[in-house]
């Protein structure tokens, strides 16, 4: 397994009988213990898919915003014309195929809604890492 290109360094605390053992298989295969630790890591936790790039991008700028605009990035929705619309393409899509321009209109607020929802999930992120407390979903509801 080859090691992601960009690392960030990450102090942890193992017992001393794991690290002695980690030391033990890293001198075995001639790899630094770091790596070991690295590798294991990459095969238990999913990596998650790539946004697209300009969605990455949006998401870093959220860690200069206030808290205040946090909150709003986490309780928006689509407006309530868009959600009426998708819900009617859902709909006739369940009773008949749809005509290209319904399917390209359909695909269109389907993305809008992905966005907004992954806009939401960063931004309730940074909420609790700034220490609000998310555990009652309500808070995450518009006033």
């Amino acid at each position: 397994m080859s090691l992601p290109t960009v690392t960030t360094p990450v102090t942890i605390t193992v017992p001393t009988t794991i690290f002695q053992q980690l030391e033990i298989l890293a001198h075995q295969q001639h790899r630094s213990v770091s790596d070991m630790v690295c590798e294991i890591v990459l095969r238990e936790v999913p990596l998650l898919p790539a946004l697209p790039q300009d969605v990455e991008v949006e998401l870093a700028a959220f860690t200069n915003l206030s808290d205040e605009v946090l909150w709003l990035l986490a309780r928006s929705t689509l407006t309530e014309a868009e959600q009426e619309e998708l819900a009617t393409l859902n709909d006739l899509a369940q009773q008949r195929s749809l005509t290209q321009a319904e399917q390209a209109h359909q695909q269109v607020l389907v993305e809008a809604y992905e966005r907004v929802m992954i806009r939401r999930a960063h931004a309730a992120l940074l909420l609790k890492l700034r220490g609000y407390d998310l555990s009652e979903p309500t808070v995450l509801h518009a006033p």
